[in-house]
């Protein structure tokens, strides 16, 4: 069966990409206004970009009516900085909380009960609840459409990342994954422990090594 994008209303594409691109990470951004007040929302069109220079982007959406651009994108617009702080099983009833629609200029961080911890290189705070944390400045914003059902492509980059040191093998400095215990957007409101249903391949990084194949 073929879709065409172009004969589908909003809701459909949203419901059929959902629940075909997934797991999704979850970047919890925190940033603030010109007036120096805090803001936290969950964004599950999120991922990493590169490693060097270490980037990342986060991707929101055209708000429901009346509003034209989520807080976030109005923030970083004004201060060009956030950080994305990691949904984890320990924390995510508080990113869930803190995608409540307030309005403009109340703090998520204190309808979730989570603490903001200064930053070391960005005005924003970050979570101190969260495990990783990475602090980034603006790279680029793209709007790829500012109609209903659009949205922007932030790209940061990242000028320090915070991490449990219990958590970090100080060598390779591979996150324990059962430590962390991220958390994934699923369709719908479903979503995902990805600690709790790991395996793993082995990585064919030459001709040589797809020759021991059983």
């Amino acid at each position: 069966m073929e879709l065409d994008p172009t004969t589908l209303d909003e809701s459909s594409i949203y419901n059929f990409m959902m629940s075909t691109i997934l797991p999704r990470p979850i970047a919890w951004v925190s940033t603030v206004d010109a007036e120096g007040r805090l803001n936290l929302a969950p964004y599950a069109y999120f991922m990493g970009v590169c490693c060097v220079p270490m980037t990342v982007l986060f991707c929101p959406v055209v708000p429901p009516p009346p509003k034209r651009k989520k807080d976030t994108l109005r923030n970083i617009e004004a201060v060009p900085e956030f950080v994305v702080n990691v949904a984890s099983a320990s924390n995510i009833d508080a990113v869930n909380l803190s995608a409540a629609p307030l309005p403009p200029g109340e703090s998520e961080f204190d309808l979730a009960g989570v603490t903001p911890v200064a930053s070391s290189r960005v005005r924003p705070p970050r979570v101190r609840e969260a495990a990783v944390a990475y602090e980034c400045r603006v790279r680029d914003v793209i709007e790829i459409s500012a109609s209903p059902g659009g949205g922007w492509v932030v790209l940061g980059t990242v000028l320090a990342a915070h991490v449990d040191a219990a958590l970090l093998d100080p060598v390779s400095h591979q996150v324990d994954l059962a430590g962390l215990r991220p958390i994934g957007r699923l369709g719908g409101g479903s979503f995902v422990n990805a600690a709790s249903d790991t395996f793993t391949l082995t990585r064919y990084r030459t001709l040589a090594d797809l020759a021991t194949r059983k």
